[in-house]
């Protein structure tokens, strides 16, 4: 067997690379062939509008505080910071990974939940 690559193994693999290129550049999910989709979640009247939101991995989810008050986003089960504290107006953008069950590190009552299907 010989140590060199063929000029069909090399074409080959360029054109494979450049497809995955373009395919992840575009924001698609080569397993699901689907646009990463931006979502919006509103801090308002001390909860997270909508509670529970449907997302896929690759995904974002932006935070947007409309209250008077601060509040970030601490992970349940690691009480691991998700967010930047947010004051008033302020907002935070965070790609999904996987599921998330989450609140506000100031106001533990604060809960929301991230469901990857």
């Amino acid at each position: 067997m010989s140590k060199y690559y063929s000029n069909r193994q090399i074409i080959l693999s360029i054109i494979i690379g450049s497809m995955c290129a373009i395919i992840v550049g575009s924001g698609m999910s080569l397993e699901m062939g689907r646009k990463a989709v931006n979502h919006q979640v509103i801090i308002t009247g001390f909860k997270f509008v909508p509670e529970e939101l449907k997302v896929s991995i690759g995904d974002t989810v932006t935070w947007i505080n409309e209250d008077i008050v601060p509040h970030n986003v601490i992970n349940n089960k690691s009480k691991g910071v998700v967010s930047t504290d947010l004051l008033s107006g302020e907002k935070y953008t965070f790609m999904v990974k996987s599921s998330l069950t989450y609140e506000c590190g100031f106001h533990p009552s604060m809960k929301e939940k991230l469901l990857v299907p």
